[in-house]
């Protein structure tokens, strides 16, 4: 009886992948610094996905965005071991602090504008949309909005600390980006006279937009309230700013 349990043991053994084995093998023997990132931790987390959101713009984890899961895995292993013999890291596969701020400085080279840094000194007439070279883009604000906007947030910052203060600010912002989108509109009748007719249809067909969507967020949060009030304002500025595109001529 003694032999068949022995046996049955290695029969046992023998069953068990290779892959099981090995990845047993790795994790056991596998000793890591403190703080890094490596294979074999346990699951998804945060620092993982930014580390593979790294990896993937930078061009090492192929053209499959569905690779950013969070999991530090045999791909992503590759990745940093490739980026690593590019950038004349020891390769190890584990992010030590050499390697991750590489990889931040990859970072912020490709999300510097594609234009260079000394192209928009000058004061920005009109608000575009800016394209980087990680293939992302933003909306950057002329030199007025970018006014608008500082006085916007004053109005909120100075106005007090209590909930009543801060939604009197936020009204006040409102009042501002409102005028604006006024001012806006007149230029761009007085630009396209042709089409005042269309140009004001468009308006009001953008405040009943607002005013239901506010009402929405009323309904939601309550009356009055600050959440909604934020909404308000950065669904007007960003009104604005596509105004101003299209006065530019860009759309």
């Amino acid at each position: 009886m003694k032999a068949l349990r022995t046996v049955l043991v290695c029969l046992m053994i023998l069953l068990v992948p290779l892959s099981v084995l090995a990845e047993i093998e790795y994790s056991e023997e596998m000793e890591y610094p403190e703080g890094t990132l490596h294979r074999g931790i346990y699951g998804y987390t945060e620092e993982i996905e930014f580390l593979q959101y790294q990896l993937f713009y930078a061009g090492y984890l192929g053209d499959d965005i569905s690779e950013v899961d969070g999991k530090f895995g045999k791909k992503t292993e590759a990745a940093v071991r490739q980026f690593q013999k590019d950038h004349g890291i020891d390769v190890t596969g584990i992010v030590c602090p050499n390697t991750q701020n590489a990889l931040d400085d990859e970072w912020e080279k490709m999300m510097e504008p594609q234009g260079g840094e000394d192209e928009y000194e000058e004061p920005v007439p009109y608000c575009y949309v800016e394209h980087y070279a990680n293939g992302t883009q933003s909306v950057v604000l002329c030199s007025g909005h970018m006014k608008i906007y500082a006085e916007a947030a004053d109005a909120v910052s100075l106005a007090g600390t209590t909930d009543a203060q801060v939604i009197e600010g936020l009204q006040t912002g409102i009042t501002f980006w409102m005028e604006e989108m006024k001012n806006l509109y007149q230029q761009w009748a007085d630009l396209r006279p042709e089409y005042a007719q269309q140009i004001t249809a468009h308006q009001e067909a953008f405040m009943d937009y607002y005013r239901a969507q506010l009402g929405i967020w009323n309904a939601h949060f309550g009356t009055p309230s600050m959440a909604a009030l934020e909404k308000a304002m950065e669904m007007l500025a960003e009104h604005c700013s596509e105004l101003c595109m299209i006065l530019s001529g860009a759309i």
